[in-house]
């Protein structure tokens, strides 16, 4: 506003010095002052032209490289989540693996049962642990689920890690392309201080750019400061994957020892050797039982406090963020308002060289009418020019201020609309984020019932298996108890190595239950027979006949292999798929920007009448009584002025102002 005052005084400075002066110039002189004033406003008017590509440039650099943050930080956000239930879901698994554990520490204790008891009822007790032996595949099968899907899961997490470190190397290409932009126009505004030399308008807008550019710089020093945390933030995260694969690999290794000590208690089973060593064995497992479940305990202590503090972690950088978008729109709104002065200033200043090229033309001719008419004559055409002049010059402040609050006030309405606009997104989109994060929570709390329901019946299921199973073996010890030596005697004519089944005394129904026995072997066995039994005769098979290919680890391991190598082709197709998907993110994420930017252009075009009418009317004010003095408030609330300036356009309004810059006219044309 200033600037627009200089220009006001100098143009009115012109109409208002005295004829002697320009009678005392020659012909020759004041064409050669003429041509150096125009010569000015051409270079003044080519500099503007420069510093407005310029300021254009860095606001749209400025402006790429916020969202580019936003968007870096609500992926940063996302990636914290997914840690967090990758985190939960690997509790969960340690969970499971003790109640493996328990599980296995269940059975060697029925192993143990069945060993102490007497020779008579050593084939019903094979019978049993041959039906304990067909529930160890159904646990390892879980066990391989539960691996191929903590493999999913990780493989997931790699690729959204690979993900961000890729992103973050593109935020980090544009924070340097923005630095060298900022070098470069310091690097301009130092050339054009240095040839300017005389203060105008162009001088004060330059000053309020500089200081623009110095909060662009803070900003970016903060950026980088929350880059350095976000940096450092990653890490972490990568750390902690890192640990889950560890814990991942441990896990694997107490699977393959558990999986060797079952192949180990199978042939135990088989031969009935080395009783005293298995005792020696089982307690050494034991032992590791526990020290494996006092490991897995501190693992998941360390788990929730390292949950907790991501928690904390990511509620700082939500308020930052919300910080950070505050600034920006502060800053895009003292950006916008300093291109419409920019604009504004111009106008004033082409309407100002216009009327001083078209006075000092008509000063010419005047010098011309009075070599060839009289004194008289020549002065009372001097002076109905010059009346004709101010005239002019009144009607075109006054047009210059009409348009100048018109575009105020277009200005302000369309400021507001916006404001209003993006409060309410802000709070569509806290809503929305809110209800988010209670869905999750709600998800896994009934994911956390269900686990717990699922655990409190399979410890019901135990108890009563074992409250069966020491019932039953009461029942055979005292029946063995009354007809030993008879169960020996045919046990030792029957046992053979020919034989096939065994069966409890039934000598009528013999051929009978043998037939029934082939045909439930080829049939495939329920979950609940498996756990609680058979409710008919009990059949016990011959082992040596049975097929290996179902109970060796060999055939474990085989399975395990056709699994991994399924899992290793469905990764390479999720990451060629991944590739494709994150190309074409980018294209859409540049037509976007490109969309904005074109609404941002027309939203600027729109907005700059009504400020155009005010400071017309404030230059060329109508007919009316003190109107400057009324468009003062006017002006500093939509300009937002300081006291200073406020001051200065009192002095306008007084005519003070323009008194001293007509002596500072004067004093330059003695100079010249």
């Amino acid at each position: 506003m200033s600037g627009t005052s200089i220009d006001v005084s100098a143009s009115t400075s012109g109409t208002m010095t005295p004829r002697s002066k320009l009678d005392a110039l020659s012909r020759d002189d004041l064409i050669r002052f003429v041509k150096k004033q125009i010569d000015k406003l051409k270079t003044a008017k080519c500099e503007n032209e420069k510093l407005k590509t310029e300021l254009a440039e860095v606001r749209k650099d400025f402006t790429e490289a916020d969202k580019k943050l936003h968007d870096e930080q609500e992926k940063n956000t996302e990636k914290t989540e997914e840690i967090q239930q990758l985190n939960e879901q690997c509790n969960d698994l340690k969970m499971e693996c003790s109640e493996l554990a328990l599980k296995l520490e269940k059975l060697e204790a029925k192993l143990k049962e069945h060993q102490k008891v007497d020779e008579s009822a050593e084939s019903n007790k094979l019978n049993s642990n041959s039906n304990d032996s067909d529930g160890i595949p159904v646990d390892i099968v879980q066990l391989q689920n539960e691996l191929a899907s903590i493999k999913d899961l990780l493989r997931k997490e790699t690729e959204e890690c690979d993900k961000q470190a890729k992103e973050k190397e593109k935020l980090t290409v544009t924070i340097n392309e923005l630095r060298s932009l900022l070098d470069d126009a310091y690097a301009q505004l130092e050339s054009y201080k240095q040839k300017k030399s005389v203060e105008n308008v162009i001088t004060l807008e330059m000053a309020d750019f500089e200081k623009t550019v110095e909060r662009l710089q803070k900003e970016l020093k903060a950026v980088k400061l929350e880059k350095n945390s976000l940096r450092s933030k990653l890490e972490a995260s990568m750390k902690e994957m890192d640990n889950i694969r560890e814990e991942k690999a441990h896990l694997n290794d107490n699977i393959m020892e558990l999986s060797a000590a079952l192949k180990e208690i199978n042939e135990e089973m088989e031969g009935r050797i080395f009783f005293q060593k298995k005792k020696a064995e089982l307690a050494f497992h034991e032992k590791e039982r526990k020290d494996l479940t006092e490991q897995l305990q501190k693992q998941v202590s360390a788990g929730n406090k390292e949950r907790d503090q991501l928690i904390t972690v990511i509620g700082v950088n939500e308020e930052k963020i919300g910080d950070l978008e505050a600034l920006n729109a502060s800053l895009n709104r003292q950006l916008s308002s300093l291109c419409s002065q920019r604009e504004s200033l111009q106008r004033q200043f082409d309407d100002l060289s216009e009327e001083h090229s078209t006075f000092k033309t008509r000063a010419l001719y005047v010098l011309e009418q009075k070599k060839n008419d009289d004194d008289e004559r020549s002065k009372g055409e001097i002076e109905i020019l010059e009346e004709t002049i101010r005239q002019q010059k009144r009607t075109i402040d006054n047009l210059t201020l009409s348009e100048q609050r018109q575009e105020f006030e277009s200005r302000s309405a369309s400021e507001a609309r916006l404001n209003n606009e993006l409060l309410a997104q802000i709070d569509a989109i806290s809503i929305s984020h809110n209800q988010e994060k209670q869905n999750l929570l709600m998800t896994a709390q009934q994911k956390r019932e269900g686990l717990e329901e699922e655990m409190k019946r399979l410890k019901r299921m135990l108890n009563e298996e074992v409250a069966r199973r020491k019932e039953m073996e009461k029942i055979q010890v005292a029946v063995s108890a009354q007809n030993v030596a008879v169960q020996l005697q045919k046990a030792s004519k029957n046992i053979l190595p020919s034989s096939t089944y065994l069966i409890r005394p039934a000598v009528d129904a013999a051929d009978t239950a043998s037939k029934d026995v082939q045909n439930d072997d080829n049939e495939e066995k329920s979950l609940e027979q498996v756990i609680y039994g058979e409710t008919e005769e009990l059949v016990l098979t011959d082992i040596r006949n049975q097929p290996e290919s179902f109970t060796t680890p060999q055939g474990v391991i085989e399975m395990i292999s056709r699994q991994l190598e399924h899992t290793r082709e469905l990764l390479n197709e999720s990451e060629a798929t991944n590739a494709r998907l994150v190309e074409q993110t980018k294209l859409l994420k540049e037509e976007i920007r490109k969309m904005e930017r074109d609404r941002e252009r027309e939203n600027h075009l729109t907005n700059t009448e009504y400020l155009k009418n005010v400071i017309m009317k404030f230059i060329a004010p109508e007919k009316v009584t003190d109107e400057r003095g009324h468009l003062i408030p006017v002006l500093t609330t939509m300009l937002k002025l300081n006291s200073d300036e406020v001051s200065l356009l009192n002095q306008v309004v007084e005519g003070t102002f323009f008194l001293s810059s007509v002596n500072r006219f004067k004093l330059k044309l003695e100079f010249l």
